[in-house]
């Protein structure tokens, strides 16, 4: 784990197998994170939308691609035909 990460919960259900079996491990919870970080299997990336009036500056940002809009509604109501510049980035490199 990297030096000033910030460690979330995450509740696990076990059967009553598989807890016998948890009980046994001393960090189960290492243990488990080990196991998920050793999996090969790709992660789905998550992306963030942005986008900015080029008139008014005004910018939005989210997780979700239908949030960001493509007109600057207060720009519209002005009657200025803004352009909404729009682009994404993976949140890993914010």
């Amino acid at each position: 784990m990297p030096l000033g990460s910030t460690m979330r919960h995450k509740m696990v259900s076990l059967c009553p197998t598989s807890y016998e079996k948890a009980q046994k491990i001393d960090n189960f919870s290492k243990w488990v994170r080990q196991k998920l970080l050793d999996d090969s299997t790709p992660t789905e990336e998550v992306f963030k939308h942005y986008a900015e009036c080029t008139s008014c500056g005004e910018t939005w940002g989210s997780y979700t691609a239908k949030r960001v809009p493509r007109d600057c509604v207060a720009c519209l109501k002005k009657g200025l035909d803004p352009v909404v510049k729009r682009w994404t980035e993976r949140a890993g490199d914010l």
